[in-house]
């Protein structure tokens, strides 16, 4: 479901360099990581050879990103990353992370990206996901004009402790990020966490039945027929049709989990993220 992105390989010996492989849900590495994924599906290849240097399944390399947080992710279950993945099966993928690149836009909202890394066949797939820094355009007949796109991207008090919820996405899906203190205990405002602190947390997924990069519209209504639809909104601001992602308990901020009703599906789990360093905090 996400957009991946392929780290090609070279030959270290005096021939022509390695051509690129591609991989569906793919981009280059070459291309800026905060630009939005916009690239048509490319022809799925299953399971490409490992390029020369890898030491297949086993492989040593470990995913790389820029800036932000890392942290070691588990998936729940590789029956789990599959339906994930969607585009292509994986073979045998390792060294599983997760980054957190986001930074407050206002009014303690986030901004910025998520990205799930793996390697697979000697090379790095990266799902990147993201919430824009913007607000909403103004539209006629539309809901949520003008409002942040970060809108539910925020820090929020709940059962005593200082907890984030966001909601990202890329062309083939949504995620929810969901994020809670190690300790038992947490102090800080509902717009500030503790920079020192590092936080564990959990990652949903939602597949959108048909990728955003179509050219049909995208309907933003609810009850009936569309009002009318707008390519720029993302999908927690649509309210019909295969592209809406939205879930009334990360909207509200009344759990750290979307309801079951918002289809999304735990994929995996991690701890020791640095808040400072995910969320930028000087």
């Amino acid at each position: 479901m996400k957009t991946t992105q392929l780290i090609t390989l070279t030959m270290a010996l005096g021939m022509m360099g390695l051509m690129s492989v591609g991989c569906s849900k793919s981009k280059s590495q070459s291309n800026d990581n905060n630009a939005p994924t916009q690239a048509t599906v490319p022809a799925v290849i299953i399971d490409p050879p490992a390029p020369i240097g890898a030491t297949g399944p086993n492989t040593s390399l470990t995913p790389t990103t820029n800036g932000g947080a890392t942290a070691v992710f588990i998936p729940n279950s590789l029956t789990v990353m599959n339906k994930y993945v969607a585009t292509h099966p994986l073979n045998a993928p390792t060294n599983f992370r997760v980054n957190v690149n986001l930074s407050q836009v206002e009014s303690g909202r986030y901004a910025g990206q998520v990205t799930i890394s793996y390697i697979d066949n000697g090379m790095q797939f990266d799902g990147i996901f993201q919430s824009g820094t913007g607000r909403n355009l103004s539209a006629a007949r539309m809901y949520d004009n003008d409002a942040l796109e970060s809108a539910y991207n925020y820090w929020f008090n709940l059962s005593n402790r200082l907890v984030f919820t966001g909601q990202f996405e890329d062309s083939y899906g949504a995620i929810v990020l969901s994020l809670e203190p190690e300790k038992a205990a947490s102090t800080g405002g509902d717009a500030d966490p503790i920079a020192a602190s590092t936080y564990k947390g959990t990652v949903y997924f939602k597949n959108f039945t048909a990728p955003r990069n179509t050219d049909g519209p995208w309907y933003q209504s609810y009850g009936g027929a569309p009002q009318s639809y707008e390519r720029a909104r993302h999908c927690w601001f649509v309210y019909l049709g295969p592209y809406d992602c939205r879930s009334g308990e990360i909207q509200q901020k009344t759990a750290l989990a979307p309801g079951a009703g918002a289809g999304y599906t735990a994929l995996g789990t991690f701890t020791g993220l640095s808040i400072k360093n995910g969320f930028n905090i000087q």
